[in-house]
């Protein structure tokens, strides 16, 4: 079973690379020249530019660790601007996850830069994903969604991370695993029910 879902998240993301470099390039040669650009991004009316995040959540501190924070950010957005104070991607961590050795979305990391940073000079010339303000991120985001619809795995990577970190469960109210029948005195958890031995060697 474990070795045919990772096949399966081979294949995904096998074709996920496919897609997002295609994406990419199409992105660099579909710019449009300067006369015709969109304008240079400008934060959103009352929130922080990108370049302002308060922390990176663990990704490393370059243009492409930069823009994986930014979309850790735009798909669950922190507590820096969250008006509850509620926890976020960057504060639990789930950008390191894309730079962990040890999960299959690393090689891909590169890819999914450059697939937002090319989405975002579609729509804002000469500016990176991780310059733009929230609002302008989410945009991005939803229209590189519709663009590439196997970016959902990147998504999908995000909310895994949130929802099985210790504060996101803190902050929903888990209140952790189920310990079963361990210690109650009304159960035979892990009490011999009987002393009998069956003719064939089994408990009566």
């Amino acid at each position: 079973m474990l070795a045919s879902r990772a096949a399966v998240s081979r294949r995904a993301f096998v074709a996920l690379a496919a897609a997002l470099g295609a994406r990419f390039v199409a992105g660099c040669a579909e710019q449009t020249p300067a006369a015709d650009a969109a304008p240079s991004p400008t934060p959103d009316a009352g929130s922080d530019a990108g370049a302002a995040l308060p922390s990176l959540g663990g990704a490393p501190d370059t243009p492409t660790g930069r823009v994986i924070a930014a979309f850790v950010d735009t798909v669950v957005p922190g507590r820096w601007r969250d008006p509850t104070g509620a926890p976020g991607g960057l504060d639990t961590g789930a950008a390191a996850l894309f730079f962990d050795p040890a999960l299959p979305a690393l090689p891909f990391v590169e890819l999914l830069a450059g697939l937002l940073n090319a989405e975002t000079k579609a729509h804002f010339a000469g500016a990176t994903f991780d310059a733009l303000s929230p609002g302008e991120r989410d945009g991005v985001v939803t229209s590189a969604l519709a663009s590439t619809d196997l970016l959902g795995f990147a998504v999908q990577l995000v909310m895994l991370a949130f929802f099985s970190s210790r504060e996101a469960g803190a902050y929903l109210g888990y209140p952790g695993p189920n310990p079963g029948y361990r210690g109650d005195p009304d159960y035979s958890f892990e009490r011999p029910m009987a002393t009998e031995i069956t003719l064939d060697g089994n408990l009566a």
